[in-house]
């Protein structure tokens, strides 16, 4: 399981995670477009780039040279979500594993996916993870991350719910979040009939965009009168702030300047995707955009202990690292486990990456201790 440590970063003291031997990975999010683009070569990420990534990944990107396209200043065309010729590119992610049953809930505007374990019902009711997927808020879908979720419900015992929430730019900000935040506030009123679980017994789980959406929707349930209970938050490779622009360097993070154009996700391309959930540049510095922009205290007393994922590799690691310090600061407890060898997109390869498997099932133990026993 995780160990804990402390650390000075950038002048301030944050606690991180490091496990015994190797750094691990989890996976997160993926896209498809369809642009007219050549896709690079492996020969397009420098040596010196390729020498940093984690045994297995490195060998994976080097036999698969695909890489995102530049999306920066290309019209939008629905056409972005067809998968490409042959399919979408494989990033290394394991297939799901049997659940006990799955079905989709319609909400209306949005629906779940809910998985439930073949194994008996606690007596209290099934704990719940609510999970929210990545994408930038424009791709992706509530099955994007089936391989991690099914083997979350069976390892852990508890039941996954996923949202499948509108998408942008058809549904703007602040679509996608609403949609999140209903599902939080139907598990919570009526999931006890209907899938027979402990309300007491929430987690909010998200990657990316969905771990933003994730920690908004923990600090909406925080400020709500009467307050909903979560007992667990676990934010992967988050996405916290969405005021940064490409005019104005001099207010980029250190990981933002270091990965401006990684492979995985260039800080041009996430800027694009920001654009279509919030077109108005208003709206950027709003909490309910960027999270860290939350300056009420009581928006924190009621979120939970609090686990961030970060990549080492990934520009975002910083937006983990700095939101970490603003729960620190609200007197949330924060574990921050930094994945060293992997880039944004690269931490789902647990197919391929023995890091990625370890982690997983680190992460499925950890789930299990905090929010099922």
């Amino acid at each position: 399981m995780f160990r804990s440590y402390m650390r000075q970063r950038q002048g301030k003291q944050i606690k991180l995670v490091k496990e015994h031997g190797a750094f691990s990975c989890i996976r997160t999010v993926w896209f498809t477009s369809r642009i007219n683009s050549k896709m690079a070569t492996s020969s397009s990420v420098p040596d010196d780039f390729l020498n940093k990534l984690a045994p297995g990944y490195r060998e994976f990107v080097e036999d698969n040279p695909s890489r995102l396209p530049s999306l920066h200043g290309a019209p939008w065309s629905p056409a972005f979500r067809q998968p490409p010729p042959g399919g979408p590119p494989d990033l290394g992610a394991g297939s799901p594993v049997p659940v006990g049953s799955q079905r989709t809930i319609d909400l209306g505007n949005f629906s779940l996916q809910v998985m439930v374990p073949s194994d008996e019902k606690p007596e209290a009711g099934w704990p719940v993870v609510l999970f929210v997927h990545g994408g930038g808020w424009v791709f992706g879908s509530a099955a994007m991350d089936n391989g991690l979720l099914s083997r979350l419900c069976v390892g852990s015992k508890c039941v996954v719910v996923s949202v499948e929430y509108r998408l942008a730019p058809e549904h703007p900000y602040p679509a996608a979040l609403d949609d999140s935040w209903d599902s939080l506030v139907w598990l919570h009123k009526d999931g006890v009939e209907q899938l027979g679980i402990d309300p007491s017994r929430i987690a909010l789980m998200g990657s990316s965009v969905g771990a933003s959406l994730a920690a908004i929707v923990a600090q909406r349930a925080s400020l709500s009168s009467p307050r909903i209970p979560i007992k667990l938050q676990i934010l992967l490779v988050p996405f916290i702030d969405a005021s940064f622009t490409a005019e104005d360097r001099s207010r980029w993070t250190p990981s933002m300047v270091e990965y401006e154009n990684n492979f995985s996700l260039p800080v041009l391309n996430m800027l694009w995707l920001r654009d279509k959930y919030l077109p108005d540049p208003k709206d950027w510095t709003n909490p309910e955009a960027s999270p860290n922009y939350q300056e009420n205290k009581a928006a924190f007393a009621g979120v939970p202990s609090t686990l961030i994922v970060v990549a080492e590799l990934d520009y975002l690691r910083n937006d983990g690292e700095l939101y970490a310090r603003k729960l620190e600061q609200f007197g949330v407890a924060v574990t921050v486990k930094v994945l060293k060898g992997l880039t944004h997109m690269g931490i789902r390869a647990d197919r391929v990456c023995e890091t990625a498997r370890v982690f997983r099932d680190d992460l499925i133990e950890f789930v299990q201790n905090k929010l099922c026993e």
